[in-house]
């Protein structure tokens, strides 16, 4: 029975309605505070989540949110003295949690299986759905409270059914938002997922084929210098013997990165090729700094700037031919500079493939995003390729 004076339904009423507000706000604070605990930052970063988890949550945001509801309900109720209001709040909380769960959610993917949920005609049969269960709901805790002949003043009864009606509605409103709300969330995210997923795969596809041309065109040169000396025995067994060193190399390869120093050691193979075939007009030197051998870079990373060095370097009239390779780290970046004697040549005055530079540009692209670069720097006498890019392995750097 109320035990208020005449303004205690009045006060209760904005009390209610005040409780009402802060009661969706711990529902929807609640629904993403569990979803950051329980899923962390996979739900920023777009991990997807199955059916199994997705059930899981749901009762888990349901148990949450109405039990918030109840908390408050029967607090109220309790501080109001109002007899059988733990019973009456209890039943009201049971009547959302078995609407919500077993008529709302299940209508509910229906139309989101079956199309845009948010069109106007869709928006106006929630909302009306939503004041019916807001009936509902009102109507059925005054016949409960009359079969437990709760004892009220009978000429107020319409001021508690216009008020307690419109904020059951709007509570199945919120309800339905919150609904939308998180499973459009889960949409988006598994929807940036999938596009990751197939960026990831044309990324490794187009690195593959990048790859594979890299070896062929590789073995293109090396495999001229042995023609060149085919008259020579003695020196086709060297190139030979060489050239088989980095062959070795080059079927161990595994994955798209490698340490560096095991390439350096395989281009001081190709490098021994290229003495062999031109003696005293061929010189190079190797270079590394503490730590390069160990740093993991992408395969084939100095090949095509030694390619070049080699190929332009020899258009030049300066001999002997001298190319540079230098390899050190300077804070978090690693250097690589290949350095050939000669001068620079103007693109498109001489017959290229163009695969070499371009390939090399853009796998790091793929790799590093723009945390790499590849310069090339013209002087006097010489001309220098450059590689900066970060000493952490790609994943660290530019994940997918």
């Amino acid at each position: 029975m109320w035990q208020r004076g005449p303004g205690g339904l009045h006060d209760y009423l904005h009390e209610t309605a005040e409780k009402f507000h802060e009661t969706e706000v711990w529902r929807v604070l609640g629904a993403f505070f569990l979803l950051s605990a329980r899923y962390g930052d996979g739900v920023k970063l777009g991990l997807s989540l199955d059916p199994d988890r997705r059930e899981s949550l749901f009762w888990r945001l349901q148990c949450f949110g109405w039990g918030a509801t109840l908390l408050v309900s029967g607090t109220m109720t309790s501080y109001l003295s109002l007899e059988y209001g733990l019973v009456l709040s209890a039943y009201r909380t049971a009547f959302g949690v078995v609407l919500s769960a077993f008529l709302l959610r299940p209508l509910y993917r229906r139309m989101r299986a079956s199309g845009p949920v948010f069109t106007p005609p869709r928006v106006a049969g929630i909302l009306a759905l939503c004041a019916s269960l807001g009936v509902a709901d009102t109507v059925s805790t005054l016949v409960l409270a009359d079969l437990l002949r709760v004892e009220r003043v009978m000429d107020v009864l319409r001021e508690v059914f216009s008020v307690s009606l419109p904020m059951r509605a709007a509570l199945y409103v919120f309800w339905s938002i919150l609904y939308f709300g998180i499973h459009s969330l889960f949409d988006a995210q598994q929807e940036q997922l999938r596009a990751a997923r197939t960026e990831a795969a044309l990324r490794a596809g187009e690195l593959q084929m990048l790859r594979s041309q890299v070896n062929p065109h590789f073995l293109f040169n090396a495999l001229n210098s042995l023609l060149a000396a085919s008259d020579e025995p003695a020196t086709v067994r060297q190139l030979t013997l060489a050239l088989t060193d980095y062959l070795r190399f080059s079927l161990q390869q595994r994955g798209d990165l490698e340490r560096l120093g095991v390439e350096l050691a395989a281009l001081e193979s190709y490098l021994r090729v290229e003495k062999v075939r031109f003696e005293e007009q061929f010189e190079y030197v190797l270079e590394t700094g503490p730590g390069v051998v160990d740093a993991l870079v992408p395969v084939a990373l100095v090949q095509p700037l030694l390619e070049n060095a080699i190929k332009y370097g020899q258009l030049a009239a300066i001999r002997p031919l001298r190319v540079e390779i230098v390899s050190f780290i300077e804070g978090e970046t690693l250097v690589v500079a290949v350095t050939n004697s000669g001068c620079w040549v103007e693109p498109g005055t001489h017959p290229s493939t163009g695969i070499g530079l371009a390939n090399l540009r853009r796998r790091l692209e793929l790799l590093y995003g723009d945390r790499a670069s590849l310069t090339l720097a013209p002087a006097a006498a010489s001309v220098t390729s450059r590689i900066q890019l970060p000493v952490a392995p790609p994943s660290q750097v530019c994940p997918l």
